[in-house]
């Protein structure tokens, strides 16, 4: 996986606001010592999470403000799981 990618998919993970900086998981550690169908597994694992808790929050109260964060976290590792998969495929496509 290049240098590129990595940051990519790692932006992707990263939330900067109210003066901080929150990785939802470094994946360049996981990328270098990892295959990025492993990483995949990996990243859908947590997404389920995720959703799990997001699904206990909806039941139990539709206005709690962590719904909105649940959302997001979703939504950028969704984007980065489609960011490792998109790099995989142009590496089997160019060989």
């Amino acid at each position: 996986m290049t240098k590129r990618v990595i940051n990519e998919v790692q932006d992707y993970l990263t939330i900067c606001g109210e003066g901080r900086v929150y990785q939802i998981v470094n994946v360049e550690m996981l990328l270098k010592r990892h295959k990025g169908e492993a990483v995949i597994g990996f990243l859908n694992l947590l997404r389920n999470d995720y959703k799990k808790e997001l699904k206990q929050l909806i039941q139990s109260n539709k206005t709690d403000p962590r719904i909105n964060e649940l959302v997001a976290k979703n939504f950028r590792i969704r984007m980065a799981i489609n960011t490792i998969k998109n790099a995989e495929k142009g590496v089997k496509n160019a060989a």
